[in-house]
């Protein structure tokens, strides 16, 4: 049995996000067979009452609270560094000094250091040499941020956005050469990974889904009902849901005036356009999403930017769905166009196949078990815990290497902020 001290930039449990249903079952999968520590930024949002299965799994768990969030001079701090320094913004943001020194203090004792998610890297700096350290990478965050930039609305925000990209590309290659290991969500996600850093180990550990909590059920779904998952604080999500309800959905209401969409997932303040409003209800926030799922006859995925892979497409494959979906949507899962999803880019495309299964109750069954059969088949997480495991095995039998630790590129700025920020 290994210690392993990891890292989160937010408490993974309750999983409410697919960032945090991927360092769930990773840290699950880990503990399984590993002694876990959990060091955990705490978002003013996530709820540590509730967090006991995660503490039932863990050694220890210890958490900090993101100071950006509750200071507006610890958030303007952040800013300035991620404007005038190498650092960009998305790492700045966690800057954290108990964090850092608690991270020195326990990875001397580590036999291996779990970086989850990128910003997190800033701190890596604490780990001794000789420890191994991986990088489990949720996204290509610079390619995330590039196209981001690109199709921000807001004027200034898209500056600021733009200026921000060649640093967070900086510090990505960085922390890749830095890693030991590093595990990336699809094949797309792990060739730009090795792009960054030639020779450096990176292995796909793909997302899962939780095949027994999501399953089908035999209702007949509403064929007018259409339905999304996704929280709208996720840029991705908000570009993807404004796209087809601006382009889409209105040539769908062209043939279909009864279609209904229902967008599942926390919605504040989400502004639906007048035209459609009629035909659209926000669910919001639920604590159980597979009612509202199961009742729609078509789930639609209409990303047009983002990396890794979409776990609510992974559940909604496991619950039985018919997927219509973009090719970004899909990316990194093997649903394969008129087998088990229809694939469409442009809003004509995407309307026509949507409505193609709104008049075929047949296809969409047909569609919906064979997504199912594909989710048992790759994508059970038991499946990929031992995956994970394996990989992990195979990384512990070289932690003591002689000259195993890697000195970090000099041009990318990881060095530690000054101890006053917290």
């Amino acid at each position: 049995m290994a210690r392993i001290l990891a890292l989160t930039s937010r408490l993974p449990y309750p999983p409410r996000e697919g960032h945090q249903l991927r360092a769930w079952h990773v840290l699950k999968a880990l503990a399984s067979r590993h002694e876990v520590t959990l060091l955990s930024f705490l978002r003013s949002d996530d709820a540590l009452e509730e967090a006991g299965p995660l503490r039932a799994v863990l050694a220890r768990l210890e958490t900090f609270p993101i100071a950006s969030e509750h200071s507006r001079v610890a958030l303007v701090t952040a800013v300035l560094r991620g404007t005038l320094t190498p650092m960009p913004f998305l790492a700045a943001k966690y800057q954290s000094a108990a964090l850092r020194r608690r991270l020195a203090e326990l990875s001397r004792d580590a036999d291996l250091v779990h970086f989850d998610m990128l910003p997190l890297m800033a701190h890596v700096d604490c780990v001794p040499a000789g420890v191994p350290v991986v990088l489990n990478a949720h996204n290509v965050e610079h390619h995330l941020l590039a196209k981001r930039a690109q199709i921000e609305p807001r004027r200034a925000a898209r500056a600021f956005l733009s200026t921000q990209v060649s640093r967070l590309r900086a510090f990505e290659t960085g922390a890749c050469q830095r890693a030991d290991a590093i595990l990336a969500c699809s094949d797309p996600d792990a060739q730009a990974l090795c792009e960054l850093a030639p020779g450096r180990s990176v292995e796909v550990i793909a997302n899962g889904v939780d095949l027994d909590g999501n399953r089908p059920v035999q209702a007949a779904p509403d064929p007018a009902r259409l339905v999304f998952v996704g929280q709208m604080g996720w840029f991705p999500n908000r570009d993807g849901v404004d796209w087809f309800l601006q382009s889409v959905f209105p040539r769908i209401l062209a043939v279909r005036p009864d279609a209904q969409f229902v967008l599942v997932g926390k919605s504040d303040g989400y502004e639906v356009p007048a035209a459609v409003a009629g035909n659209v209800r926000l669910a919001g926030f639920v604590d159980d999403l597979r009612p509202d799922v199961h009742a729609a006859a078509v789930y639609v995925v209409p990303l047009r930017a983002g990396s890794g892979t979409r776990l609510k497409v992974l559940e909604a494959m496991a619950l039985g769905k018919a997927i219509v979906t973009t090719t970004i949507g899909s990316e990194g899962i093997e649903l394969e166009h008129g087998e088990s999803a229809l694939f469409a880019d442009d809003a004509e495309g995407f309307a026509h196949a949507t409505l193609a299964l709104m008049d075929s109750p047949e296809q969409v069954a047909r569609l919906g078990a064979a997504a199912r059969r594909l989710a048992e088949s790759r994508y059970g997480w038991d499946a990929i815990g031992a995956q994970l495991l394996d990989r992990y095995d195979r990384l512990l039998g070289r932690a003591n290497v002689p000259g195993h630790a890697r000195a970090m590129d000099a041009t990318v700025a990881f060095a530690a902020p000054s101890s006053r920020s917290s």
